[in-house]
């Protein structure tokens, strides 16, 4: 089996193993996904697909895993249930909690310097940029989900990327996101733009994204 092979099937076996996990055993809110766990999963599966970099750096924002004194995500038991071990100390800073973890020969960065992208990753050369948002799993009367999503599209918008980037938004897949996500896929300015919307599931699964 050459080394691409091997990789790609360690990859996949590491989802199978997440996807098959209770979520409150990863500490994980029942009725919504946060942003950081939006950002995480999608650098886990960019990581995952063939022709992918070594590394993706993530942007979480202490807002995202903290909300005044509960912690609302644990970046460090999310990655260790996971497969993801760390390499570099984590390090409190401002505004969230930042360390870089390894599996097999993928590294992910976790930093909170603002002005990036939450996701920064490579797939065959071309850099992949994604502005995630959080939001409920759980439909509710007058949800976020519109303002989420709008919010995520204009601030992926303001990116400064070259011609040959891939830009994305990245939200929980709903049943709401889901439509939202269908329909604006085919509006004029976000086809110009060339903007994805990528869904992201709680078993690690992403749709929309097609690199």
């Amino acid at each position: 089996m050459g080394d691409g092979l091997r990789e790609e099937c360690a990859n996949n076996t590491w989802l199978n193993i997440v996807r098959d996990k209770d979520p409150l055993e990863l500490g994980l809110q029942a009725d919504r996904m946060s942003e950081a766990e939006v950002a995480l999963r999608l650098a886990e599966f960019i990581l995952s697909l063939p022709h992918s970099g070594a590394m993706a750096s993530v942007a979480i924002d202490g807002a995202s895993i903290k909300v005044g004194d509960p912690i609302v995500f644990d970046i460090g038991r999310f990655m260790a249930w996971t497969g993801w071990e760390q390499i570099r100390e984590p390090q409190f800073g401002r505004s969230a909690r930042t360390g870089a973890y390894r599996r097999n020969d993928k590294t992910i960065r976790v930093h909170s310097r603002p002005g990036e992208g939450n996701v920064v990753a490579t797939i065959d050369g071309r850099r992949v940029v994604a502005q995630c948002k959080k939001g409920p799993l759980v439909r509710k009367p007058g949800g976020p989900e519109y303002a989420l999503l709008t919010a995520a599209l204009g601030q992926a918008l303001l990116f400064d990327v070259s011609a040959d980037d891939i830009v994305v938004t990245a939200v929980p897949d709903t049943p709401v996101f889901r439509k939202l996500a269908e329909i604006w896929r085919s509006r004029p300015l976000v086809r110009r733009a060339g903007i994805r919307i990528a869904l992201v599931a709680r078993d690690g699964a992403v749709s929309g994204l097609d690199l």
